[in-house]
């Protein structure tokens, strides 16, 4: 290259904008186009790249989608088989700069790449007799790289969304009319999706079916197994089968998955209208009933489910009278640490209720959460955080 003919900084202030653009579009074939004209006609100079031209695979041969730009008399070959022997170098290192020992059929002096999920697209350009290797060899591995890094993106992006969306419509959102009972919940995962997760139903005129777990970690893997876990129970419910049944055959269920996370936690209930409550809890933070002058804490159960197979589950009892309430919770809640190490801690949830007994279960468990956010001096939570409360008014 002529000396004073590249100028390094200007160059890769180009390349940077060029970046910047590429992590914008949402499709391969979109930045793609956006690559091969800004190649050709904006840093062509610098990269002494004669014209361009993209190619997609499709039934085994890559046919011409984009370009040529660039000289205007030069002629791109097409379609190209992909088991074209000149294309082993490239297949093998997906990018590669042709020189004089396999010749390409649009000629030498030429850089080509492999881009996309499944290297579905070939990105070639002609270049000038006098380019630079370094220069062209980093600038065509960074594009391809981003390349690469935004198409996966997008695409986790697009499934973390629809994972979000399915986890969403698992939590009830409709106002249940149960007796004389109040009922709210609410969660907040700590990324875009948790492992937390709460659920409700009448299963007769008299009877409320009702829920709340943790699978352990948080994130997409935890979610996947909360719609598995969510899924089963309704299942058993419908088919009108006994609590500790239920949960002893979705602990089976669990403990087969082949899902890294594959431990939960959960409090499954019963309810009936005049205030009798059978419940299994396997391995859960206790659920507390706060009632006039004491808590009961609601411990009978067994183990987390997962770990072992073949666990056996026994049912508890209890009972709630006139003015009673019920608060379920999962750690994320009581665990949350302030900048002092602090912990939240089961006292302040029970403190914050009875300061609150006249109020609806609604404005206590927004209350809970607005108190816990002040607590940490952050409304960004470490883990994933549910509260679920039932009084009978």
């Amino acid at each position: 290259m002529p000396d004073g003919q590249f100028k390094p900084k200007e160059f890769y202030r180009k390349l940077d904008s060029l970046i910047a653009r590429i992590k914008k579009r949402v499709g391969t074939k979109d930045a793609l186009a956006l690559v091969l004209e800004e190649l050709v006609e904006e840093v062509g100079d610098d990269l002494r790249i004669k014209s361009g031209c993209v190619y997609e695979l499709k039934m085994g041969y890559f046919h011409r989608i984009g370009g040529a730009l660039g000289d205007s008399t030069d002629s791109w070959p097409e379609p190209i088989s992909r088991y074209e022997a000149f294309l082993k170098p490239l297949s093998l290192h997906k990018s590669y700069i042709f020189v004089d020992t396999e010749v390409p059929p649009w000629g030498n002096n030429s850089v080509a790449a492999l881009v996309g999920e499944d290297e579905q697209f070939l990105l070639v350009f002609r270049l000038k007799k006098d380019w630079e290797r370094e220069t062209l060899q980093f600038s065509i591995n960074v594009l391809q790289n981003i390349l690469n890094f935004s198409r996966s993106t997008s695409r986790f992006t697009a499934d973390l969304q629809e994972a979000y969306e399915i986890q969403r419509s698992l939590l009830p959102r409709f106002k249940i009319d149960f007796g004389q009972f109040d009922i709210a919940a609410r969660s907040v995962p700590a990324e875009r999706v948790g492992g937390d997760f709460y659920d409700y139903g009448v299963l007769d005129d008299d009877v409320l079916s009702f829920s709340i777990g943790d699978a352990s970690g948080h994130g997409l893997p935890a979610a996947l197994l909360v719609r598995d876990v969510v899924t089963g129970l309704r299942m058993g419910i419908e088919k009108e089968m006994k609590i500790s049944e239920v949960v002893k055959k979705l602990n089976r269920v669990i403990g087969k998955s082949r899902l890294s996370t594959r431990f939960v936690s959960m409090f499954f209930a019963e309810l009936e209208e005049n205030g009798t409550l059978v419940y299994v809890n396997a391995g859960h933070p206790p659920p507390i009933v706060i009632k006039d002058s004491k808590e009961e804490r609601l411990t009978r159960g067994g183990s987390i489910l997962g770990p072992m197979e073949n666990a056996t589950f026994e049912r508890g009892f209890a009972f709630m009278d006139p003015g009673d309430f019920l608060v379920m919770f999962s750690d994320g809640i009581f665990e949350s640490v302030n900048a002092k190490g602090e912990m939240f801690g089961e006292e302040r949830i029970v403190k914050y209720v009875r300061e609150n007994m006249g109020e609806s279960v609604k404005f206590i468990v927004n209350g809970m959460f607005g108190y816990l956010y002040e607590f940490i001096n952050d409304d960004r939570l470490l883990d994933d955080a549910t509260l679920f409360i039932i009084r009978r008014n």
